[in-house]
């Protein structure tokens, strides 16, 4: 029942990308928004994944009626449904359909961290190949989610206006509320006033776990990596109004993205799981800078010139940079699991992860201001060439700092739990 919970929340937060084509038509179109703006926008629908330690300190410290996961994947699930519902029938406003995506965002960030928390403690005291194999697992079923949600994000456009394809997008959050009823979990039936006491402490040993170089390094790293600036929805502007590919084109586009993402998980599983992590990044974020540069061929249609049709080269280039991405993704899930201490797996995994969130925020609004400096908008991409050479050229800074990532996969999370359990018994003795 382990797998089957963890894997249906992974994989409804691939699903849950079955909304995005609609959200970039329903803003483009309908709204009238400009690139940088909704990139801006899209960007800031992901802040509530920057804060998922909140919801792991409540989830680990601060039981409802006595369980630590199954309320807080039923609040989840209503919390999406609920706004993808108002998407759908009452959002004429730019910056109301914002709040209600931040909204969905939300529920489905909670979920997610309760999944992950039951990931990390699976994996305690596990093998490095053992931790990686779990990871490939769950996210392989959010690989298969993305795919389901990229086909018919695109086809199902063809028949339905971007607020039906809400409408839709608001069922699947009600399947995490059964999810929460058979989800395996004992009552907890102790004195809950201690645990709310307790939750001081615990702040004091994340903080304290957080200072130990083994943690804040490569947590650090992980962030530069994520806040290099990124295109965000610009891309989309240029294949509607350039290159004029269809939703079910850009679906297709997506689909294949999805695919090989799976086949990126794939090649991380069963051939790099026991690989250290440096060599990993290292070629991973070069080869895909190197591939992610061929984009500037599309922009000043060079491809057309060799031969190579408009369509033939966004696919190809979507498979290999996002097997290049996921291989690139991997090992930092893994490294994030077994950085966490003993006792606040859930907590400390969302702080890392959150950290690696906050990162692409970042990097999205890094790209927005300087798509917004460009001048690039609906009507004038002549610029956009430049915030390509930009984007794919900053992804190789981070390296500089690549000695911060461990040179192995040993489980520093018990070594840290180990160390500070040593220090408690000196102070008493």
């Amino acid at each position: 029942m382990f797998y089957f919970v963890t894997s249906w929340v992974l994989f409804l937060q691939g699903i849950s990308s079955m909304s995005s084509l609609a959200v970039s038509y329903f803003y483009k179109n309908t709204l009238q928004v400009e690139p940088a703006l909704l990139s801006t926008i899209t960007s800031l629908t992901a802040l509530p994944w920057t804060i998922k330690p909140l919801y792991g300190f409540l989830s680990d410290g601060w039981p409802i009626l006595g369980y630590r996961r199954k309320p807080y994947l039923m609040i989840s699930g209503i919390l999406g449904s609920v706004s993808w519902f108002c998407m759908a029938v009452f959002v004429n406003d730019v910056w109301f359909g914002f709040v209600c995506m931040f909204i969905a965002s939300m529920g489905m960030a909670v979920s997610n961290v309760i999944a992950e928390g039951m990931v990390v403690e699976k994996s305690r005291g596990q093998t490095q190949e053992f931790a990686s194999h779990l990871q490939a697992f769950v996210h392989g079923a959010q690989a298969i989610g993305g795919i389901i949600a990229a086909y018919f994000g695109g086809f199902l456009l063809q028949y339905l206006a971007d607020r039906h394809m809400f409408m839709l997008c608001a069922i699947f959050p009600l399947t995490i509320i059964v999810v929460a009823l058979i989800s395996p979990e004992v009552r907890f039936d102790g004195d809950l006033t201690a645990i709310r006491a307790d939750m001081a402490g615990k702040l004091k040993e994340l903080w304290e776990a957080f200072q130990h170089p083994q943690i804040y390094k490569p947590v650090a790293f992980v962030f530069m990596l994520n806040a290099t600036p990124a295109t965000g929805a610009t891309w989309f502007y240029f294949y509607t109004n350039v290159l004029h590919f269809s939703s079910t084109f850009l679906g297709t586009i997506n689909v294949v993205g999805a695919i090989c993402s799976l086949g990126g998980v794939l090649i991380f599983g069963n051939f790099l799981a026991n690989t250290p992590f440096r060599p990993i990044l290292i070629w991973s974020t070069i080869i895909s800078t190197v591939f992610g540069l061929t984009q500037l061929a599309l922009v000043f249609r060079w491809n057309r010139e060799w031969g190579i049709p408009d369509a033939a080269f966004c696919i190809g280039e979507s498979a290999i940079l996002s097997v290049l991405g996921w291989i690139n993704t991997m090992p930092i899930l893994v490294l994030a699991a077994r950085l966490c201490p003993v006792g606040m797996e859930a907590t400390m995994y969302a702080l890392i992860m959150s950290v690696n969130n906050l990162g692409g925020v970042i990097g999205t609004q890094f790209g927005a201001l300087i798509t917004w400096g460009l001048g690039v908008t609906d009507s004038n991409l002549d610029n956009f060439w430049i915030l390509v050479l930009i984007c794919n050229l900053s992804t190789v800074l981070p390296l500089v700092f690549i000695g911060w990532i461990p040179p192995d996969g040993e489980d520093y999370g018990a070594e840290i739990t180990a160390e500070s359990e040593r220090n408690q018994h000196k102070q008493k003795a």
